[in-house]
C-alpha cells in the first residue's frame, strides 16, 4: 500500500521548503500518489537537464563576447595612439561596441546565475520527492525535523582527501613564483 495508506498528512511548512527553494506547490506531497511523486521527480529532471544545457549555452555565449571585447579593446588601444584621437569617429565606436559587449556580458551573467539557482532548487525539490518515494521519511515533520537532509558523505571525502599538515609541503609553488 503506497507509501502510508489511506491517511491524510499535514502540509509541508512553507517556510522550510522557502529555505530549500522548494516550490509551495509541493507542500501537499505527502498526500500524493507514489505514480505522481514520480512523474514530478521525471519531470524536475528533465527541467534539470533543460537547464544545464542553457548554461552551456550562456557560457559560450559569454566567452565569444569576452573574446569580441578582448579584440575591440585592442583596437581601442590601437585608436588612442593615432594622432586624431582627439576626434575619431572609429573611437567613439569601438568604445560604444566595447560597451555593448560590456552589458550583453553582465546581462547573460546575471542568467547563467539565475539558472544556475534554478537548478540548485530543482535539485533540492528531487531530492525530498525522492527521500518521499523511498520512505526514507514518512510525514512532514520527520521531513523538516530531520537532522540529516543530505548524507554528508561529500564532506567526508573531502577530509578524507585533505592531507595532513606534515605532509603539505609547498616549495615547489614559492619556486615558481621567483
Amino acid at each position: 500500500m503506497w507509501p502510508f495508506g489511506k491517511k491524510t498528512f499535514d502540509l509541508i511548512d512553507d517556510r522550510w521548503l522557502r529555505e530549500k527553494g522548494i516550490p509551495a506547490e509541493y507542500r501537499d506531497a505527502f498526500n500524493r500518489s507514489k505514480k505522481e511523486l514520480k512523474s514530478e521527480i521525471d519531470r524536475n529532471n528533465t527541467k534539470i537537464s533543460d537547464s544545464e544545457m542553457r548554461i552551456g549555452e550562456l557560457t559560450a555565449e559569454i566567452r565569444e563576447n569576452e573574446l569580441k571585447k578582448a579584440r575591440l579593446t585592442g583596437q581601442q588601444k590601437e585608436l588612442k595612439q593615432g594622432e586624431d584621437a582627439k576626434h575619431s569617429q572609429e573611437l567613439q565606436r569601438v568604445t560604444a561596441e566595447i560597451e555593448l559587449s560590456t552589458g550583453i556580458i553582465d546581462r547573460m551573467s546575471a542568467e547563467k546565475i539565475r539558472v544556475e539557482q534554478t537548478i540548485d532548487n530543482t535539485n533540492e525539490t528531487v531530492k525530498m520527492l525522492q527521500m518521499i518515494t523511498n520512505k526514507r521519511v514518512v510525514s512532514p515533520d520527520q521531513l523538516v525535523q530531520s537532522p540529516v537532509w543530505s548524507t554528508g558523505d561529500q564532506l567526508e571525502d573531502v577530509r578524507d582527501n585533505l592531507p595532513r599538515v606534515t605532509d603539505i609541503d609547498n616549495s615547489d609553488i614559492m619556486d615558481s613564483e621567483e
